[in-house]
């Protein structure tokens, strides 16, 4: 099975332990590690490094490079420009095509954190058998949810036997009342995003319900390899339809294709800090980084980077703050979804540029 790993993204939910120049998957969160790290290591455990694959924009190979320097340099694919997720899993996914390969594939990213690694391995192996005996044509993965979070997509599921079961349907971001009914059901978990399939089915779903983007992909397919490859990506991928790849794949797939693997096994998407908050500690307890003190507040977080300044908070819940180098952002739970707002707004200002 060849594994796709997708590291592009600009982590702006993460901000600002997260900059335009440092993505939250490369910032170190765990053991010194980054997520982008964490996510390589644990699949070069069972896999090949021939078979590992990072998928990138431009300006973060040499992060890539630096921080898997076993990683073979071919197996590093780039977009020139970011356009959603759809157009880049199907770029990568026509590399793999060009290559003379259309068999298994794991689409996974490099952003997120698994506790129980061996749980991970395990199921991974399991979801690639389960595609090649024919059980069904894709693969998605979904995970026992830790707490109604409505920032992710649910998955809904009948429980088949074993860990692989028959999809009844999937919403992404649901609304908060209706993220507190999934947590209260056992048929719904939270999509990890992970999917497994092969790259032949993905790109006949692609050339079915999005030949726009297809199309483009084609024109990309005939010059890679050639002299032509970066002219032609550079001049067709920038202006190629932005498109998810929920919209692209996933809302597309005949339910009838498609099985649900379900796990437990630690698995967290700190997208936003408040996530992060829950994966350093899952219950009401604060958590605290670096030099600091909370008193009379519950569920909150302290991530202090500077060492000589001590970090306060008196009678608060569910707060976030982050103290940096160059910013104090201080947020409550619901306030980190407003993030990106935040930023658009230091846009404006020439002199707060610096602080993306």
């Amino acid at each position: 099975m060849k594994l796709l790993i997708f590291a592009g993204g600009g982590g702006t939910r993460f901000w600002p332990l997260s900059r335009e120049n440092l993505p939250k998957q490369f910032v170190p969160i765990q053991k010194y590690s980054s997520t982008l790290q964490l996510s390589a290591n644990r699949i070069k455990k069972i896999y090949k490094w021939k078979d590992i694959y990072i998928s990138t924009n431009e300006k973060y190979v040499k992060q890539v490079k630096k921080q898997l320097p076993k990683l073979i340099d071919e197996n590093i694919f780039t977009e020139p420009a970011r356009r959603d997720v759809g157009p880049a899993v199907g770029l990568a996914l026509i590399r793999l095509r060009k290559q003379g390969y259309v068999g298994p594939v794991y689409i996974g990213w490099a952003d997120h954190i698994i506790k129980k690694e061996d749980q991970y391995q395990k199921l991974l192996i399991e979801a690639e058998k389960s595609i090649i005996k024919g059980d069904y044509k894709a693969i998605m993965w979904a995970e026992k949810p830790t707490f109604a979070n409505s920032n992710l997509g649910w998955t809904n599921f009948e429980k088949g036997k074993g860990h692989v079961h028959k999809l009844k349907g999937h919403v992404y971001r649901p609304n908060q009342n209706d993220a507190d009914k999934y947590y209260s059901s056992n048929n719904w978990f939270i999509n990890t995003g992970y999917s497994i399939s092969t790259v032949k089915y993905l790109l006949n779903i692609y050339e079915k319900f999005s030949p726009n983007i297809y199309n483009d992909l084609l024109l990309i397919e005939k010059d890679l390899g050639t002299k032509k490859e970066k002219s032609t990506i550079n001049k067709i991928y920038p202006n190629i339809e932005k498109k998810s790849f929920d919209a692209v794949v996933l809302d597309n797939l005949p339910k009838k294709d498609v099985g649900v693997i379900t796990s437990n096994m630690g698995w967290e998407d700190p997208g936003t800090l408040f996530a992060l908050k829950k994966f350093l500690e899952p219950s009401s307890k604060n958590y605290i980084k670096g030099e600091g003190l909370l008193q009379n507040s519950k569920d909150s977080l302290i991530y202090n980077d500077q060492k000589q300044k001590m970090v306060i908070g008196v009678n608060l819940k569910e707060t976030i703050i982050i103290n940096t180098e160059d910013v104090v952002y201080i947020t409550n739970k619901e306030g980190v979804d407003q993030v990106k707002d935040l930023l658009e707004e230091l846009k404006k200002k020439k002199k707060h540029q610096k602080l993306l």
